[in-house]
């Protein structure tokens, strides 16, 4: 099916871009345009999109409602845009030494991974109600999460690389962005075993 190749395209240029802008930043050299605080804001700022599209996706669920539908996938590419513009400033950015600093990007850091945590696990839990009310929701919100998955995972990197190697914060950094995969991969699990559990799942109605 067209739509389905276009996700998988989209999916990649999107890759292939995050790709490039590492290479760009290690043969450029290029310095971070934000500062601690604006590391801070940006981080916060992508939280408070993940709550808001958990709530967004919860109320879809539970007022059984396709209306929104689109909506949900609209706010998956928000994210996705927000991450990517942010990564294209953080590029290089320098070791944070100050330990304010380092706990003001800390705090702002795990704040946005809880805003995934909450996000994906509304997203695993509303999987078969989704499904029921959307049929395309069988595969375009696993390709979402994919998407967003990748370009968070880049973002997350370039924050982590603000913390010096070998402190507390390096670590628990590490440790919840593992968690965040695990989170991102449980989902996109959710939908194809709800898939699983349906009669005529759409893959099986759809020449793709």
């Amino acid at each position: 099916m067209k739509f389905l190749r276009s996700i998988r395209e989209k999916v990649l240029l999107r890759g292939l871009f995050v790709l490039l802008l590492g290479v760009f930043g290690s043969v450029q050299q290029v310095r971070a345009a934000m500062s601690p605080t604006e590391i801070e804001l940006a981080c916060n700022g992508l939280a408070r999109m993940a709550f808001d599209l958990k709530d967004l996706v919860n109320t879809v669920a539970a007022k059984r409602n396709p209306g929104p539908f689109q909506d949900i996938l609209d706010e998956f590419n928000d994210i996705s845009d927000s991450c990517l513009s942010n990564i294209s400033v953080m590029i290089r950015s320098s070791v944070v030494t100050d330990q304010g600093d380092q706990q003001l990007i800390y705090e702002a850091y795990s704040n946005f991974i809880q805003g995934i945590f909450e996000l994906m696990d509304s997203v695993t839990e509303t999987a078969p109600t989704l499904i029921e009310l959307d049929k395309q929701a069988e595969f375009r919100i696993p390709a979402a999460v994919h998407e967003v998955a990748g370009v968070v995972d880049a973002l997350l990197y370039q924050v982590m690389a603000v913390f010096p190697t070998g402190t507390s914060y390096a670590q628990q950094a590490a440790n919840q962005k593992s968690q965040a995969d695990t989170h991102f991969r449980q989902a996109v699990h959710a939908y194809h075993l709800a898939t699983a559990n349906t009669g005529t799942p759409y893959s099986n109605v759809t020449v793709v």
